[in-house]
């Protein structure tokens, strides 16, 4: 009377035993209550399912004598509970594999940003158009003007990525008149203020593919002025491609070594003036931290479909070295050769031009130097210098129509206090000497001279 009496006062409380699934099917299916399941555990003794606890006491119990009615309702009870419990144990698996539960939804990782770059070009020449030649940088001069201002949305994950940017200003509307204007769709005005535009998606463990327009992979100098040691750009910068449109796949062949393989439509066109694609390639190599090497080319005819081609191979070579935290040094040589078309050139002298006949397999060619040199000698001031030279004598790149074509060399310094990272105040001294008589200069003259100062603020956020 004991066992009953402690099984009833167990029963009419609730207590259950933990059931295994396996226990709680068979308990469903089985549809008996007063049946108890049991399972021999490692140690010898039984685990029971719910409702076991009534069993246990009765087997436990003596044979002989009857239940008093308290206990009967108690274990009648017990025994229906139980079955709903076992009902609705059922149901809820049911349910849950014709529903699988579903996977969080994950919140894709969108930054916004926006850069404005404001300047002021006192030029000493003051040319009367008050505009610049040769350069796509603080064009305007003798009056206050926004270079470069744009907003954008990027995202970047470990299976995708990509950005769109929209840009305003000056060096916006100097850099992109290249681009046709007589395309239906597509032309200068329809595509100028896409700074970026393109989706990409990982391939491998470090391997992604990319379309789009996107930056060029020539030059040393960044399109975003924020990002370089010297205001202005340099000639090679400006004579090679700031964007891009088509498809460029990149990743790294060892720790040290990487790569990027580009297929676009052109020599900085996204408008396309023929029916050829071009292509090129970049391997970089970080040997050490603090030493970076690269090798960028580029491959492609430049000239109309109505006009004979003319194959453009381009080499960009590029070494940058940080000896310490507050000193960069960084060098860039360029050879390009372009294929002759014509069996004539059109040769230039002082009096007049006129053409003579040339040599079919020749090649025009370029050649462009640069050193770089930035020291950071205060936590918040930097000083970077840059020397250049570029000779185009064939004009292949860069049309002056005079005898020389165009040879220029020259230097530049900005003296940056950059008090936060967000915010650059710089002052710039420019001086460039050509050979030929090519700058615009005041009284609508020209000059072999190209001097000016440009105060210039920038906030990148």
């Amino acid at each position: 009377m004991k066992n009953k009496f402690i099984t009833a006062i167990l029963i009419a409380i609730g207590f259950s035993f933990p059931v295994s699934e396996s226990e709680a099917e068979e308990n469903s299916v089985s549809q008996k209550p007063s049946r108890v399941f049991t399972q021999q555990s490692p140690s010898g003794g039984k685990n029971s399912g719910e409702g076991s606890a009534e069993g246990n006491g009765s087997d436990k119990a003596p044979k002989s004598g009857s239940k008093s009615p308290q206990e009967k309702d108690a274990s009648s009870s017990s025994q229906k509970e139980t079955q709903e419990g076992e009902e609705e144990e059922e149901t809820f698996s049911k349910s849950e594999e014709l529903n699988p539960k579903k996977k969080e939804s994950t919140v894709i990782p969108v930054q916004f940003g926006f850069f404005v770059d404001g300047y002021y070009n006192a030029s000493l020449n003051r040319p009367d158009s008050k505009e610049l030649a040769y350069t796509t940088q603080a064009t305007r001069t003798n009056e206050y003007n926004i270079n470069l201002a744009y907003v954008d949305g990027k995202v970047e994950t470990d299976k995708y990525r990509g950005r769109l940017a929209l840009q305003f200003g000056t060096s916006v509307v100097a850099n992109y008149v290249g681009e046709g204007t007589t395309g239906k769709t597509s032309n200068e005005l329809s595509i100028r203020n896409m700074q970026e535009a393109y989706g990409g998606i990982k391939l491998g463990k470090s391997t992604w593919l990319d379309a789009g327009i996107y930056f060029g992979h020539l030059g040393y100098e960044s399109w975003i002025s924020h990002e370089n040691f010297v205001y202005t750009r340099a000639f090679s910068l400006d004579y090679v491609p700031y964007y891009v449109s088509g498809f460029r796949l990149s990743g790294k062949i060892t720790d040290k070594l990487s790569y990027q393989l580009h297929l676009d439509n052109g020599y900085q066109v996204v408008t396309d003036n023929n029916k050829d694609m071009s292509g090129g390639f970049r391997l970089e190599y970080n040997p050490r931290p603090n030493i970076m090497l690269r090798w960028n080319t580029f491959m492609g005819n430049e000239q109309p479909t109505a006009v004979p081609k003319e194959m453009r191979y381009y080499n960009n070579f590029i070494a940058e070295w940080k000896p310490t935290h507050s000193l960069t040094l960084a060098s860039s040589f360029d050879v390009a050769y372009q294929h002759r078309a014509s069996s004539q050139d059109l040769v230039y002298t002082p009096d007049a031009s006129y053409y003579v006949r040339g040599d079919t397999n020749a090649y025009r060619q370029v050649y462009v130097g640069n050193i770089w040199i930035a020291y950071r000698f205060l936590p918040d001031w930097r000083i970077g210098t840059r020397f250049e030279r570029y000779l185009d004598r064939d004009q292949m790149i860069i049309v002056t129509n005079t005898k020389d074509g165009f040879e220029t060399g020259g230097a530049t310094a900005t003296l940056d206090y950059n008090p936060d990272p967000a915010v650059l105040l710089r002052f710039t001294y420019q001086y460039r000497r050509s050979m030929d008589s090519i700058y615009p200069y005041e009284h609508n003259t020209t000059s072999r001279l190209d001097r000016m100062f440009i105060f210039s603020l920038s906030l990148k956020i």
